[in-house]
């Protein structure tokens, strides 16, 4: 006699490993695959260094950019135009706590540095 509960699954076969997920799961997973496509990458964390407006507002942010860039060149930098303003925003960081050990190394450079959300890249495979 079946169960009442049996729902519908998927069966995957990687190697000698069979998994078994409800298909619900399996629905949910492709969708949050989807709108990670969409943004162009996953939710992230970034540390903001610079901020600011006006004529040379661009300039600046550049100067800023390419300081870091000096003093850290492992750590990716980002100009960012949300008008009228213009940000730099380092670092792609996974989890708040991940970007907080990096804040804790910047705010002594950068004592106006915070802790921002982003979406980052999508972190390469290996």
């Amino acid at each position: 006699m079946a169960s009442p509960f049996l729902q519908a699954q998927d069966t995957l076969r990687f190697g000698n490993i069979l998994l078994v997920q409800d298909a619900g799961l399996t629905r949910i997973v492709e969708r949050q695959v989807t709108l990670n496509r969409r943004k162009g990458g996953i939710d992230g964390y970034r540390i903001q260094i610079f901020f600011n407006s006006g004529r040379k507002a661009r300039e600046e942010a550049l100067k800023a950019k390419a300081n870091f860039l000096s003093r850290f060149p492992n750590i990716p930098a980002y100009v960012v135009y949300r008008a009228p303003f213009y940000k730099v925003r380092v670092g792609d960081f996974r989890s708040k706590n991940e970007a907080f050990r990096m804040f804790r190394q910047l705010r002594r450079v950068y004592p106006t540095s915070y802790i921002v959300k982003d979406v980052i890249p999508f972190p390469e495979l290996q």
